[in-house]
């Protein structure tokens, strides 16, 4: 050590945890860090059917239509639950669409959702494997 080291330890004391323990410390939560990355990746990858709503039109006060996009693999078939919202966010229609199993990993579908009031927005809820 050189001598404004040992005044700066004298007046402030040593370091709290030594050089090896802050090591130590420092490659555990890095792996804690990675693991947690590698489990939130495996999951996104390994949802079986995605969804995106890609449009929404109003039809007329008490009608909202909604084109989008799943993603699923060949051969499956699944349900999607599809909402439409007023301008204060709550739901004022819904509608429970079955997609039948596709040759291709994505399709395109179109619904018409009947509403209790005027819909300013669309979204799904979710898409789940039948």
């Amino acid at each position: 050590m050189t001598a404004p080291d040992r005044r700066h330890e004298q007046r402030y004391g040593g370091p709290l945890v030594g050089r090896r323990t802050s090591r130590v410390l420092i490659a555990l939560a890095a792996a804690v860090f990675l693991g947690i990355v590698g489990y939130v990746g495996v999951q996104a990858a390994s949802t079986p059917v995605r969804h995106e709503v890609l449009a929404y039109q109003h039809l007329a006060d008490d009608v909202i239509a909604v084109d989008f996009q799943v993603t699923m693999d060949p051969g499956t078939e699944a349900v999607c639950r599809v909402q439409a919202l007023n301008k204060g966010r709550a739901q004022v229609g819904f509608l429970e669409t079955t997609i039948p199993a596709q040759e291709s990993r994505r399709s395109t579908h179109h619904v018409e959702i009947s509403t209790q009031g005027e819909a300013v927005s669309a979204e799904i809820i979710d898409c789940s494997p039948r």
